[in-house]
């Protein structure tokens, strides 16, 4: 007897041949997929401990979300009147106001909401810049992520310059800051990877994860050719340490490049943060030079939609037409995002459409590859999750198409990529394990997630004092653009010091 029935769905394989089964079913048994075919054929060969009648319905592999942000997830829509300070805003609210436990408690939240809307793989860089001063962090929000029950990939690594950085522990109400070195956060780094790569049954791995590739120029933004010279001691020193600590746990590379990082790390080619084994997020900027030194290396590629593209586009179809892999993800859920990867490859279609000026790029087909087989290269996972293929582990979901917006059940790849949202999804099964069933979650209690993570964030938004950016302005209603009507950002409120106090 086998573990688990799928039957009479429309099963979208995504496998090499990306095989669409009409009344299709799939078998699974002790955590991966025994066999995929006709409903009838495989319920005459197999008898299951339980069966899903899945009429109505589509059967595909889990969505995989390959670049987000542990963190985000409690603090939705705070500063977005300040977005050219948003990253200093939360960068020094992680890194100063934060407790241990709020990373428990944010995990919670964000692998329910990735659960919810079909992610079965997610990528999690603990804070906004990576931090690794102690491996507390990474630990609480891995351990939420298993309890929910999706996979995750925990991501961190050390911060741009300057060094040492003030970083601060919260015990016992109090905050405790302390002067941290380079080393020591390479240190942190080493001990969440030893922990967590490869654990939990596989479910959870965890990447060596600098902030970006080249530590010497614009972090977060394409750097103008003019101010893009040689390599700094200390990019070079970080390419040779971050290469160390991979080959060390055998496990992946994974950060952000923009503009002119690409052609800066190939300046140093025995150590440059690019190859097989490194996924980079954003890209956008980069220099048709650039594309092809990624795509020739082999570096994966991934990039959330957003109307910065039009400005400084990541060249994704480029990319794909040299060979590159490219996959979609959703950078996490603040300020303004969430973790809808049906929304995530519209946005990207209509955002790259715009850009090229030719609606045809970016078929439905390629969007869907985008956040399944492809994602699992991105993370270097594709032999066992990214499709539905015998032998592979059984991480699935169904779309429920018996509703209004997505009659006729016509064209399902279509249907799914330009109607259908995340609280479409009706079941999440990973490792063969129901999840969700019929929208109702099994392994957590939705109502205490909730209300824990309401609370911790409420706390926090009143420790950091982030309440001024969550105020609506006096252009908020009737006004077709936003101004900030009063200064609430000042540098001088994240310049940190250590008290005697705390000395002591």
């Amino acid at each position: 007897m086998i573990d688990l029935l799928l039957v009479h769905g429309t099963t979208i394989t995504m496998d090499k041949e990306r095989r669409i089964i009409h009344d299709g079913a799939v078998a699974i048994h002790q955590g991966k997929i025994l066999d995929v075919g006709l409903a009838k054929d495989l319920k005459m060969e197999y008898e299951a401990a339980q069966t899903i009648d899945c009429k109505h319905h589509c059967i595909l592999p889990g969505l995989i979300d390959v670049h987000g942000h542990g963190g985000h997830s409690m603090f939705k829509t705070i500063a977005m009147e300040n977005l050219e300070q948003w990253m200093p805003i939360m960068t020094n609210t992680y890194n100063h106001f934060v407790t241990d436990d709020f990373w428990y408690y944010e995990g919670k939240l964000s692998g329910l909401e990735r659960l919810k809307a079909g992610i079965t793989t997610g990528v999690s860089v603990i804070g906004s810049t990576p931090r690794a001063d102690d491996p507390i962090f990474a630990l609480n929000h891995a351990k939420a992520y298993n309890e929910v029950g999706v996979r995750n990939i925990v991501c961190t690594g050390p911060a741009n310059p300057a060094w040492p950085k003030l970083y601060s522990r919260w015990k016992n109400g109090k905050r405790i800051t302390r002067e941290i070195e380079y080393e020591e956060v390479l240190k942190g780094a080493e001990a969440v990877i030893e922990a967590l790569d490869h654990a939990n049954d596989d479910r959870t791995r965890a990447f060596i994860t600098p902030f970006v590739i080249v530590t010497s120029i614009e972090g977060s933004g394409p750097t103008p050719p003019s101010r893009l010279h040689q390599l700094t001691e200390h990019d070079r020193y970080q390419a040779r340490k971050i290469r160390e600590i991979a080959k060390k746990y055998k496990t992946r590379i994974h950060s952000d490049a923009f503009g002119g990082m690409v052609h800066m790390a190939i300046q140093d080619k025995d150590y440059a943060l690019l190859g097989p084994d490194v996924h980079l997020q954003h890209c956008r900027g980069i220099s048709f030079d650039e594309v092809k030194i990624l795509a020739e290396t082999g570096t994966k590629v991934s990039t959330s939609p957003s109307v910065t593209q039009m400005s400084a586009r990541t060249p994704i179809v480029e990319l794909m037409e040299l060979g590159a892999t490219v996959a979609i993800s959703t950078d996490g859920t603040s300020p303004s995002t969430s973790f809808d990867m049906f929304q995530a490859m519209r946005k990207t279609q209509l955002v790259h459409q715009a850009a090229m000026r030719d609606e045809h790029y970016l078929p439905p087909g390629k969007l869907l590859e985008m956040v399944t087989i492809d994602a699992a290269r991105c993370i270097g996972w594709d032999d066992e999750i990214g499709s539905i293929e015998i032998g592979k582990k059984a991480d699935i979901i169904t779309v429920n198409l018996k509703q209004a917006h997505l009659t006729p059940e016509t064209m399902h790849v279509h249907r799914l990529v330009y109607q259908a949202v995340g609280s479409d999804v009706n079941h999440v099964i990973v490792d063969g394990k129901v999840l969700m069933s019929e929208r109702r979650v099994s392994t957590v209690d939705e109502n205490r997630i909730i209300e824990e993570a309401n609370a911790e964030a409420l706390e926090t938004i009143e420790r950091a004092g982030l309440a001024k950016y969550m105020a609506p302005t006096k252009y908020f209603w009737g006004s077709t653009r936003s101004y900030v009507d009063e200064k609430r950002f000042d540098e001088n409120d994240y310049l940190f010091t250590i008290t005697k106090e705390e000395q002591l």
